[in-house]
């Protein structure tokens, strides 16, 4: 074995050496990945676990309905939906002829009623009883408009609250199955009956709420056309006590008539997003949607409003984040948050908490909190209906 070892002497001090250096070589390895994972781990994302993620959908606050009630014809639709466009930007291009002719007319026939004012004559007392008679009227109709006194109103108030007791009705039986329905009592379809009959309920609620607006609405239009009325009934008042002869008071409700038709047709441009011939933006950071017209299109016909389009006021854009109940508690109002917004994965955004509902609602089977949250968007990543994770801090 001895004469063995030393004739091999020379190949076994080279695998010794070999073994060394492999030895040598794993050891520098070990520590080279040891020191990677040592960087890798002080470089590596901070843990979530101290964030809540919610889902959130891009909202908004504000929105203008632009519509035209007066005869026009579009030539030019130069933006399209989802555009942003900035104050006074044009985005209908409208022919007037048609409207500047009825304002023509209208001039002339104010223009030649008075010029017979001088001729006529006419006695006073009967339209001093008519001004007299409108502003009781007017009195009335604001008392009822402001203290909500008007029958219509109080009826559809009424229903309003029989309506309200009924959807309150509706939502508890629907808890009530619900919780059935979990512990598999009942069925789907019957669960859906009673889902159904909030709907129902809920939508009648909201028809009636549309219908207050409406009447109030109406309530503020009558009031509108009595006060505009009585100036015109006040102005033929005052000429025919200058005048106080035969005709002066059908003359002058001509000139009223005339002078009323004409200021209401150019009050019909005098519209902040109306300038020349053109529709423009009235906001200064919009963004448009709904565009109703096309080219060639004929609005306004018979003096009913025709719809344009809509434009957001993409400065009141919010995220609605859905937060689960159970962390409720941990947000805060004036909170800053970071948001990922679904379109732009890579992008980190900030925003603040500025409203935190008082009532949760139920989603797919959870308790859920719509919290707002003010995105700081410089890059204009957001826009409405898009999606994007909101992350709280615990």
């Amino acid at each position: 074995m001895k004469d063995w070892i030393l004739s091999h002497k020379k190949q076994l001090s080279v695998a010794a050496c070999a073994v060394v250096i492999f030895a040598v070589v794993l050891g520098i390895f070990a520590h080279i990945k040891n020191k990677a994972a040592q960087i890798d781990a002080s470089q590596a994302p901070a843990s979530q676990a101290d964030e809540i993620d919610a889902w959130g959908e891009v909202k908004y606050t504000h929105m203008e309905d632009i519509s035209i009630d007066f005869p026009a014809v579009v030539t030019d639709i130069p933006i399209k939906e989802g555009d942003r466009v900035t104050l006074g930007q044009p985005l209908v291009t409208l022919d007037l002829t048609e409207y500047n002719g009825d304002v023509e007319k209208l001039e002339q026939q104010l223009a030649a009623n008075q010029a017979a004012l001088p001729a006529a004559e006419q006695g006073i007392s009967a339209m001093q009883s008519d001004v007299a008679q409108t502003g009781s009227q007017i009195a009335r109709k604001t008392k009822e408009y402001n203290n909500g006194t008007n029958a219509d109103l109080k009826l559809l108030q009424n229903s309003l609250g029989l309506a309200g007791q009924e959807l309150a009705t509706a939502k508890s039986d629907l808890k009530k199955y619900q919780a059935l329905y979990d512990a598999d009592a009942i069925s789907l379809a019957e669960l859906n009956q009673y889902k159904d009959a909030v709907d129902q309920r809920q939508k009648a609620v909201d028809d009636i709420q549309v219908n207050i607006q409406k009447t109030k609405m109406g309530l503020k239009e009558e009031l509108d056309q009595l006060n505009v009325s009585l100036k015109s009934k006040q102005d033929q008042l005052s000429q025919a006590k200058l005048g106080n002869t035969a005709n002066v008071a059908k003359q002058q409700g001509g000139v009223s008539a005339a002078q009323v038709d004409l200021d209401a047709m150019k009050a019909k441009t005098a519209k902040d997003y109306i300038k020349g011939s053109q529709i423009v933006s009235n906001i200064e950071n919009g963004i448009v949607q709904n565009i109703a017209v096309n080219s060639a299109d004929h609005l306004g016909v018979q003096g009913m409003p025709t719809n344009v389009l809509q434009i957001i006021d993409a400065d009141t854009l919010t995220v609605s984040a859905e937060v689960d109940e159970e962390f409720i508690g941990s947000v805060k109002l004036g909170e800053t948050v970071k948001i990922i917004p679904a379109s732009a994965p890579d992008a980190k955004l900030t925003g603040t908490v500025i409203q935190i509902p008082d009532a949760a609602v139920e989603k797919d089977g959870r308790r859920i909190v719509r919290v707002l949250v003010k995105p700081s968007d410089p890059g204009r990543l957001l826009k409405p209906g898009y999606t994007a994770d909101v992350y709280f801090k615990k």
